[in-house]
């Protein structure tokens, strides 16, 4: 049984039982030779006995050497079998490096391994090319750590103790970058432990993410700038329907006032004077949300004509003089000119520049409790200066810029305690720059504010101001006894104001509810002396009208009246025909003088 054990040990299991069947075939052999042999007297007859042990001995050794050289073909098939297996692994193994090496060159994040001793050992070639490292650097660790941002220069410590305590370790990171720019990178570090479970090293990847990290804080900012803007506008929504419903309250109020019996005749003029008041005020809050909508959409325009500086000037002082008698205030108005007569006729927008030193001058009155206002203009080489100035509360050094941007008041909330849009000073800073000017304001608080602002100096032609005046003067003396007006509106409240508008001029008025109606008029009655005509109505509009009638008679005289202020609309009604226009509300004296320019009084 041994002798089979080594065999099997030696040959294997399947060849060890074949030889072993041999060798016990041999050894019968031979003891059957042995036996089948007589013998006498102890000697073999025919075949020795020494013979036949011989050849027995010579059968095993027969078949050991068979034995042996079985196991030399056996044992060369092993090393043949193992050295090919040997080789496909080896490949296998080399086609495995190849991959990582490939994967590791090829990746667009930076790759650094690191040994367990934290020794700098591999790093891709992305690496270098997002930190503008040299690969041929010494030490590229060293020189990276140089290129953290002073806030990041603890990353490799906190990394250690993250890769130490939880095998794992994730943060972003500033570093300067090949321009010298700062770039932002987000790392992920892991431990590499052996299948042992020993720690052999760690892995660290860095991800550019500069321009993610751009587009979310420009996002961020967008957001922030937009909650801002929304509540800066839900501010805004929130002034205007206190600042519009208290004068509404007003015109409503007294309005219902005047229908009450037994009134006398001051308290029905008060009750008027409170009506048309804040009707002013509400009429100017209205236009001041339009001109912003204008200003939004850069269609404010300068339109340069020829005016007088003091007439302006006086129209000016004497709307600041009804303000301060409206609020009861102590305050005195000194308005000084250093203006030569000789320079009075300017060509500027003389709509504009009221509405400018309007704004400036009630902001004045407004925070002026008690005390002095200065209106002082001058004429200072090229440029005309006019100068506000008051004793009033004044303004805090840090909101000196902010009370130029759009609805920024110093004074927010519920608790404010003045009223207003906060638009005034928006409106007069743009229109005084595209006059080619610019505004500066000086204040000190409890002291009072003092504005500032030059336009240039265009003097306009030797033109009498004679007929402006004349024609102002006698505005109530005009009569138009023997001529004809045509009004046109869909609004019967509309007609009915201006027919008892026109009744003291002696003019014969004809009304008619829409286009259509106008133009029937106009071709069945050729005395039609002018046409007052609404733009906007149902079934044909004024444009369409106006064109209509220019083709009846082209040299009929027709005023617009429009709600429409902007220029483009004022553009297309120009354009259709209409010889003037009038935006409303119309009052008298504008609708006076423009019918003036088209028909001679009596």
């Amino acid at each position: 049984m041994n002798f089979k054990k080594t065999l099997h040990v030696i040959l294997g299991h399947a060849d060890s039982k074949i030889i072993y069947l041999i060798f016990v075939c041999l050894l019968c052999f031979a003891h059957t030779v042995q036996a089948q042999v007589p013998m006498i007297n102890g000697v073999t007859l025919g075949i020795s006995k020494t013979f036949v042990i011989t050849m027995s001995i010579s059968l095993i050794i027969i078949g050991m050497l068979i034995m042996y050289l079985l196991f030399r073909f056996k044992k060369s098939n092993i090393k043949s079998e193992f050295a090919s297996r040997n080789g496909q692994i080896t490949q296998e193994n080399y086609e495995i490096n190849d991959f990582y090496r490939a994967l590791m060159q090829s990746a667009k994040d930076g790759i650094v391994y690191y040994d367990k001793f934290k020794n700098f050992k591999y790093a891709n070639p992305a690496f270098f090319s997002i930190t503008g490292l040299n690969k041929e650097s010494l030490s590229p660790i060293d020189d990276f750590k140089e290129k953290l941002h002073p806030k990041d220069d603890d990353f490799f410590v906190k990394r250690n103790e993250g890769l130490q305590k939880d095998g794992i370790y994730e943060c972003d990171i500033t570093i300067k970058g090949c321009n010298d720019d700062y770039i932002k990178l987000s790392t992920r570090s892991v431990a590499v432990n052996a299948e042992s479970g020993e720690e052999i090293g760690s892995l660290t990847v860095y991800s550019d993410i500069t321009s993610i990290s751009r587009k979310m804080e420009a996002m961020l900012k967008t957001n922030i700038e937009s909650e801002a803007e929304n509540k800066l506008k839900a501010g805004f929504l929130a002034v205007i329907s206190h600042e519009i419903r208290t004068p509404l309250n007003g015109v409503v109020g007294f309005a219902n006032l005047l229908l009450e019996e037994n009134l006398s005749k001051e308290d029905k003029q008060e009750y008027v004077e409170h009506i048309n008041y804040n009707s002013e005020k509400l009429l100017q809050i209205i236009s001041d949300i339009i001109d912003l909508s204008r200003l939004s959409s850069s269609q404010m325009e300068i339109i340069y004509e020829e005016a007088s500086l003091s007439e302006i000037v006086n129209f000016v002082e004497d709307d600041a003089k009804t303000i301060i008698k409206r609020v009861d205030k102590p305050i005195i108005l000194n308005v000084r000119s250093n203006f030569g007569a000789a320079n009075d006729l300017i060509l500027t927008d003389k709509v504009w520049l009221r509405r400018v030193l309007n704004h400036l001058l009630d902001n004045a009155i407004k925070f002026t409790l008690s005390g002095s206002i200065d209106f002082i203009y001058s004429l200072e080489k090229d440029m005309i200066r006019f100068k506000v100035k008051d004793t009033g509360i004044g303004i805090n050094k840090e909101n000196l810029e902010r009370i130029f941007e759009e609805f920024k008041q110093e004074f927010v909330g519920h608790h404010r305690p003045f009223e207003g849009l906060g638009v005034g000073l928006t409106l007069a800073k743009e229109v005084i720059g595209k006059m080619g000017g610019k505004i500066t304001v000086k204040s000190e608080k409890e002291i009072g504010s003092e504005f500032t602002f030059y336009i240039p100096y265009r003097p306009a032609g030797e033109k009498s101001r004679s007929t402006m005046s004349v024609v102002k003067n006698d505005l109530k003396a005009i009569r138009w006894d023997n001529k004809k007006c045509l009004v046109v509106d869909d609004s019967k409240d509309i007609l009915l104001y201006l027919k008892r508008v026109l009744v003291d001029t002696g003019i014969t008025v004809i009304t008619a509810l829409s286009g259509i109606e106008a133009v029937k008029f106009v071709k069945a009655d050729p005395t039609i002396d002018i046409v007052l005509l609404d733009i906007q109505m149902p079934e044909m509009n004024g444009i369409e009208a106006t064109k209509e009638m220019k083709k009846l008679r082209n040299n009929l005289p027709i005023i617009a009246q429009t709600a429409f202020a902007f220029d483009d609309d004022i553009d297309l009604i120009l354009d259709a025909g209409c010889d003037a226009y009038l935006i409303k509300p119309i009052r008298r004296d504008h609708l006076i003088m423009a019918m003036s320019g088209f028909i001679k009084p009596n």
